[in-house]
């Protein structure tokens, strides 16, 4: 997926569909924050939710190890 198709997909809430990320790798947003960095996206942090993992982008972006991505302004 290119950026441009994430940031979409975010826009809707939706699921990442791409064999890059690789869906609960870890529990702490670490392959999260990889795969975004990787396609160009600034991350400001990653997490351990106690439920899940998280990375979010400067732009809004919340990337769970699940692989559900949304925009939270």
């Amino acid at each position: 997926m290119t950026k441009d198709e994430i940031i979409k997909v975010a826009e809707s809430g939706e699921f990442i569909l791409d064999s890059n990320y690789q869906c609960f790798d870890d529990l702490n947003g670490t392959e999260a924050r990889r795969y975004l960095e990787s396609k160009g996206f600034e991350v400001v942090r990653n997490f351990d939710t106690g439920r899940n993992g998280i990375a979010i982008t400067t732009c809004g972006n919340h990337l769970s190890t699940n692989g559900y991505i949304y925009r939270k302004l």
